[in-house]
């Protein structure tokens, strides 16, 4: 089965408010997908119906091809790490997954050796959870969500708070994971240049939306170039831009800048427009498009 997750037209509501609209969503095996989205756009949400802590309000959905009773026994093929998980301060990494492998019924005692070798923590026997950097507390959670060998991880910002080491190990492990363990991954963060070295998939959502989903390449493709001028009356520069280039993609920025998304090939002419039509230009410059400001003209802008 190569679909791991699959939603039919599933919504939540809470009161009066539609947090997440009829979305229909895909998550393929081997991917890395990315979620992503500002504060309340509906990520956690998203992720709890997933893992049953929330039912949703309509509509379906499928794990690894299941529904109904049969979707419980599918969903223990999966790994969550949604919120911090509530490790015991006192006990070892050792301590803390015989806890938790004696309470999920894993038969194998071996494999608490085996997920700390994995997330690089078997050398650390004697030190306390609470002596743990927040990088290694974020390892040591991942290596409960691999206790019971799931196929398929998803992961609720699992880099918040880490500082740039944190990020590189937490990164290079779950490549490692997806690359030689061939372990699904579904992840949000809000570092977007993380995501943006990591993911094979990025999915934007706004307002329990999905507003774009986009593969590597596309997203590659997509934020290859954009136009970035500073000019004297940035009004009239728009004005000239819309008449001339009907389908133009741009945003008019503080401090008199305008950003054009398409047209980049068309660099030299747009320039030249904009100077015989009388529109002092100051800066015109071509520039590679990053994935931070991709959503942020996605998901917040005003795009026009």
């Amino acid at each position: 089965m190569d679909t791991i997750v699959q939603t039919y037209r599933l919504t939540k509501r809470f009161k009066d408010a539609e947090v997440i609209k009829p979305l229909d969503f895909t998550l393929k095996k081997g991917e890395i997908c990315a979620l992503i989205g500002k504060n309340g756009a509906g990520k956690s949400t998203i992720f709890k119906m997933l893992s049953g802590q929330i039912k949703p309000t309509s509509g379906d959905m499928q794990l690894f091809g299941k529904t109904g009773k049969k979707k419980a026994r599918a969903r223990k093929r999966m790994g969550f790490m949604i919120e911090t998980p509530a490790f015991f301060p006192d006990f070892t990494a050792q301590q803390n997954l015989e806890y938790f492998r004696i309470q999920r019924g894993v038969v194998d005692k071996q494999r608490i050796h085996e997920v700390l070798e994995i997330v690089d923590l078997a050398k650390e026997k004697k030190k306390k959870f609470k002596e743990y950097s927040m990088g290694m507390k974020q390892r040591l959670g991942i290596a409960l969500c691999l206790l019971s060998s799931p196929d398929c991880l998803v992961l609720d910002e699992p880099i918040n708070g880490l500082d740039a080491e944190g990020i590189m190990e937490i990164r290079k492990l779950l490549t490692k994971l997806n690359q030689e363990k061939h372990i699904t991954i579904l992840i949000s963060s809000h570092i977007l240049t993380e995501l943006e070295l990591l993911a094979t998939r990025f999915v934007f959502i706004k307002n329990g939306v999905v507003v774009d989903d986009l593969s590597k390449e596309a997203l590659v493709d997509k934020s290859r170039k954009q136009i970035l001028l500073k000019v004297d009356d940035p009004a009239k520069a728009a004005r000239v831009l819309e008449q001339a280039y009907v389908d133009l993609q741009y945003q008019v920025l503080p401090d008199q800048v305008i950003t054009i998304q398409n047209y980049a090939e068309k660099a030299g002419e747009i320039n030249r427009l904009l100077v015989d039509s009388g529109v002092f230009v100051r800066e015109f410059r071509t520039e590679t498009l990053k994935l931070e400001e991709y959503f942020l003209g996605l998901v917040e802008g005003e795009q026009q």
